[in-house]
């Protein structure tokens, strides 16, 4: 019966064997621990980004909607204002729905200038989120209509803390944006950075763009949020959306024909990215803690088989089944209660340690940490972990009768079923090992292609810089916008002037800066187009140095004159794919293209040379299958990229840049600056990281299968020293007594290794969104299970050593 006293004195019981034991119960509470603990932080980690990550109240009825054109296939182009304004009045399943996009602003007027990032913002973007301001209000339904004479602007808790030295009077004065004074007429509360995490202030959406820009139906890019209503499904809101999309494209087939919209939920979008990866790491730390149970179950079996003859006596005087069935779960149980308190300690130093080193940046409202709900999952965790310990000796234990465990205590011998049971166990951690070091393999070389691939220009010792350069102070009303302070020509020469700078250039943007812009284009000769398969491009403007600069090989023709290097020049250098698409036999040059339709007014331009394929907008590939097209660089654009190569490391000449051009002017802000090698890095972080995580567990998995099947050979050597003591009086030699246990053992590893192979083709499955040109027959999955297969023969081959040296006279006598 179970009762309060009875189970107090289980445990002290079971508190008493550990201390009678403590070699064994070491390594079964440190092997748990770890298991526990890798567990614990991996659960908080993906119970942070997964359950619990938006910081908005009612977060899973936010939802983004995507713009999408079929083209080749579905492709997200974002929203203009006017279809925006038409989603917003026409659908009925939205509580609230609000524009949102991404610029940065230079700041001036209060020290040096800086530059920050500002989301243009509809009237209904706060009440969408719920979020109200500290300090006084959001923006107003008249300051969401139309363009005020008095700007206005929200600034995050960050900025005002960071810049403004949080001066409660700064509500109502005015901040210098772009050159223009915002009236602060709002500080949002610590901690909120708007949807993108990353905004230092927020201004009315109608004022990212003119009257005449917003107006243009065909102008896409921004993100539209919503929240449902409730009780609405996301399916619902599918439905009426589809329905909303069909009318547009009939009222406006010119820009909305193939067009759709896509209700996609926010945290997806946010978040989605990193879900694939944790939830392999916590599949492969799963993976760990059945090892470590595993290990564990084959040492309470031996132990269990020490104490036969206990549970066989305490049988026969009366102990009922259940009594000896409640005693050894509570053993195992307060073996995982220790296990999983030290595995707390461990999961919390080591979760900071892994975000630490993590090269992927989370969002700051992400905040992976052990707390009451990672306790309450570790508790659960250890308590099952118990009971099944617990159940393995339980079970092995029942069918032994009085008269049976004394002889074979006696004897010293093992039962037929506990050996089969112990090498089960020891498959199935050889297996779990496997699948772990398939899976780090796989990454591994998934890290290593990523790193391999060509982008089609040279990343080794370049810099990127961008500079916002503003227009002088107009001295009398004109048409035309003012002349800049400094032309970007001038800064560029001086950076040219700087010691171990080897070329220096300028471009509209650099490759895996994501600030290039696609238009539509077309080109002489070719046949009737539609939304679908009308040519796309991506633009930039550059100098003639940059291709040499940037490392980019001008294929055929040549690159720009300084000549050309105006606004009517009617030049451009393409990519490849332009020409493979359109004159694969002939020779491109002076051939013609222009942007828009066949039809439109657009001037030709004219190809003068043909530029290598490029992996312009990301890595390992671009992504969308369209080509580049260059134009040449006119100095009139306040927001240009320097690219600077160097002849030693180019970190060292941040700097150096910087000042040179403060030193030019003030006013001019120096902002993201990296170098190409930061850049490629950032295309690979999340690989690096799921990496090196499941790099250590298979680390951790590779030592406790090395353990176990250590451990298992020793005991099974300890148990048949009659045996082989008998073998060896029988004249065998020390060689075949080794090759017996070797064989024996090599047995099991092998069994392991075929199942956990066999299982690593599912692997490779599960894992396929996360890996890049590498399959399960390669070299290094090979190597991974030779190493695999190498420690556990030797692991085994230890024991067989020792048997090997037994005195048949010693063991005999033992007996």
């Amino acid at each position: 019966m179970w009762t309060l006293d009875s189970v107090r004195q289980d445990i002290w019981y079971a508190l008493r064997t550990i201390r009678r034991s403590p070699g064994f119960s070491v390594v079964a509470i440190g092997v748990l621990a770890l298991g526990i603990a890798g567990n614990t932080a991996m659960f908080s980690l993906l119970d942070a980004v997964r359950l619990r990550a938006l910081p908005y109240p009612d977060a899973e009825r936010l939802v983004v909607l995507w713009g999408n054109v079929m083209r080749t296939k579905v492709e997200r182009r974002g929203a203009s204002y006017p279809d925006f304004l038409d989603w917003r009045a026409q659908s009925t399943s939205f509580e609230e729905m609000a524009a949102g996009d991404e610029t940065r602003m230079t700041v001036s007027g209060r020290g040096e200038a800086s530059r920050i990032l500002v989301e243009p913002v509809s009237a209904s973007y706060f009440p969408l989120l719920h979020a109200t301001p500290a300090l006084g209000r959001t923006f107003t339904a008249d300051e969401d209509v139309v363009a005020q004479k008095v700007a206005v602007v929200i600034l995050s808790d960050a900025f005002w803390r960071r810049e403004l030295s949080r001066d409660p009077q700064v509500v109502g004065q005015a901040l210098v944006l772009d050159g223009r004074p915002y009236t602060v007429v709002g500080i949002m509360p610590p901690g909120f950075r708007g949807i993108g995490d990353r905004a230092d202030a927020w201004i009315p959406f109608v004022m990212s763009n003119s009257a005449e820009g917003l107006a243009q139906r065909g102008s896409r890019g921004f993100q539209v949020f919503a929240r449902l209503k409730p009780g609405m499904s996301r399916a619902q809101a599918q439905a009426e959306m589809d329905a909303i999309s069909r009318r547009l494209a009939q009222a406006y087939p010119e820009t909305n024909e193939q067009r759709g919209v896509e209700v996609a939920p926010l945290d997806e979008e946010l978040l989605g990215g990193f879900r694939p990866a944790l939830r392999a790491l916590m599949l492969a730390v799963a993976f760990v803690l059945l090892i470590a149970c595993a290990n564990v179950a084959n040492l309470l079996l031996a132990r269990s088989e020490a104490r036969q003859r206990e549970i066989a006596v305490r049988t026969a005087i009366g102990a009922g089944w259940s009594r000896l069935l409640r005693q050894l779960v509570t053993e195992s149980c307060v073996f995982a209660a220790i296990a999983a308190a030290l595995g707390v300690a461990l999961a919390s130093t080591g979760l900071q340690v892994l975000l630490r080193a993590s090269p992927v940046a989370f969002p700051s409202f992400v905040h992976p940490h052990v707390d009451r709900r990672s306790a309450l999952f570790t508790i659960a965790l250890s308590f099952i972990v118990g009971i099944v310990l617990g159940l393995a000796p339980a079970m092995h234990s029942r069918v032994s009768r009085l008269s049976d465990a004394l002889k074979e205590s006696a004897r010293g011998s093992v039962s037929r079923r506990a050996r089969v049971v112990r090498s089960v166990l020891v498959i199935s951690e050889v297996s779990l090992a496997v699948l772990l070091l398939v899976g780090a393999a796989l990454m591994i070389r998934t890290v290593q292609h990523l790193v391999a691939v060509d982008p089609g220009f040279d990343p080794d010792r370049v810099l990127t810089a961008r500079v916002s350069i503003p227009r002088r102070a107009a001295e009398q009303p004109s048409d035309g916008p003012a002349p800049l302070v400094v032309s970007a020509r001038t800064l560029l020469d001086r950076v040219r002037a700087l010691p171990g700078v080897t070329h220096a250039s300028l471009v509209s943007d650099p490759p895996l800066s994501g600030l290039d812009s696609a238009v539509f284009y077309s080109a002489e000769g070719q046949g009737v187009t539609n939304a679908q398969t009308m040519p796309r491009a991506y633009v930039h403007r550059a100098l003639p140095d940059f291709f040499a600069t940037i490392g980019i090989q001008i294929l055929h023709g040549r690159t720009f004159l300084d000549s050309e290097l105006t606004p009517t020049s009617g030049v451009v250098i393409v990519s490849e794919q332009v020409v493979t698409r359109f004159w694969t036999t002939q020779d491109p040059i002076v051939k013609r293209i222009k942007l828009g339709s066949l039809t439109s007014t657009n001037p030709w331009l004219t190809i003068v040379g043909v530029a290598r394929e490029v992996k312009y907008r990301g890595l390992p590939e671009n992504p969308t299958a369209d080509p580049d097209l260059y134009f040449p660089f006119i100095d009139r654009t306040q927001q240009v990229s320097l690219v600077i190569r160097t002849a030693s490391d180019p970190a060292g000449s941040i700097g150096s840049v910087r000042r040179v051009i403060r030193d030019v002017d003030p006013s001019i802000p120096v902002f993201a600056v990296f170098t190409m090698a930061e850049r490629i890095a950032d295309q690979t972080a999340q690989s690096r990281f799921t990496t090196w995580v499941l790099g250590a567990f298979a680390a951790i998995a590779l030592l406790l299968s090395t353990i176990g099947i250590y451990g298992v050979m020793s005991y099974l050597v300890a148990q048949r020293t009659r045996e082989v003591g008998i073998r060896i009086a029988l004249g065998a030699t020390p060689r075949q007594i080794v090759q017996l246990i070797v064989g024996r053992g090599a047995l099991l590893v092998g069994s392991g290794i075929v199942a956990g192979s066999a299982a690593s083709m599912a692997l490779q499955r599960v894992m396929s969104t996360l890996l890049f040109q590498v399959s399960i027959l390669d070299t290094a999955i090979i190597v991974a299970i030779a190493i695999l297969g190498a420690t556990g023969v030797l692991a085994c081959y230890i024991p067989a050593l020792r048997a090997a040296r037994v005195d048949p006279l010693v063991a005999l006598r033992a007996e």
